[in-house]
């Protein structure tokens, strides 16, 4: 019996956003201080807002028992 068999990668690119930012939010985010910037990654949730998927295959290889 043979069969073929071949490696598929799978490779997932997400956008995520987050809502509109407050007024103190981007005001903090624009300053380019890491640890402002770190309190606005706190006080927000991102979400998916696209995604791609590629694919890319090896050619198949054949299996023999």
């Amino acid at each position: 019996m043979a069969i073929l068999r071949r490696m598929v990668t799978y490779t997932d690119y997400r956008w995520e956003e987050t809502e509109e930012l407050t007024p103190e939010q981007l005001v903090k985010w624009k300053s380019e201080d890491e640890d402002l910037q770190e309190e606005v990654l706190d006080e927000v949730e991102f979400e998916l807002a696209r995604d791609k998927c590629l694919e890319d295959s090896e050619y198949p290889e054949l299996i023999e028992d």
